[in-house]
């Protein structure tokens, strides 16, 4: 990454038409782009929010596996010219997500419960018991 490529936020719909490549113009626009950031010549930023949003659309629109979601996702985000916000906490929770857990929302919990609370978590969804590591519990932990 280069000290002066500039930071640009990236939507959703590029990182979903550069995965899917379901529309040829705005799937060539998405890899100009994630072209441009490997040259160097900027820097993405991808909100937590907006990868939920592209987990979201994957799964339910385009129907694909958590395990194939998570692949694609890992696979982009292992490069330093795009940056995330806590990105070892998201790319641990891609992986639960392809693993054990269904939801990335819930995936997300376990990884910060795990990285940052020694796994102690507060939830009602029991399932969340079976993830390797999270304590959960329903009352105050003592």
């Amino acid at each position: 990454m280069a000290e002066s490529a500039p930071l640009v936020a990236l939507d959703t719909n590029v990182v979903v038409r550069y995965l899917t490549r379901d529309d040829p113009v705005l799937a060539g626009k998405a890899r100009a782009i994630m072209r441009a950031a490997r040259a160097g010549e900027t820097t993405l930023l991808l909100d937590p929010v907006a990868l939920s949003e592209v987990v979201f659309v994957l799964s339910s629109v385009y129907r694909r596996s958590n395990a194939a979601i998570s692949d694609a996702l890992l696979s982009m985000l292992k490069h330093d010219w795009i940056l995330v916000p806590d990105k070892p906490r998201y790319l641990h929770a891609l992986r639960l997500f392809a693993a054990t857990i269904p939801h990335f929302g819930d995936a997300c919990i376990c990884a910060a419960s795990l990285e940052s609370c020694e796994g102690k978590l507060y939830s009602f969804d029991r399932a969340l018991s079976s993830v390797p590591g999270i304590h959960r519990s329903e009352r105050p932990f003592k």
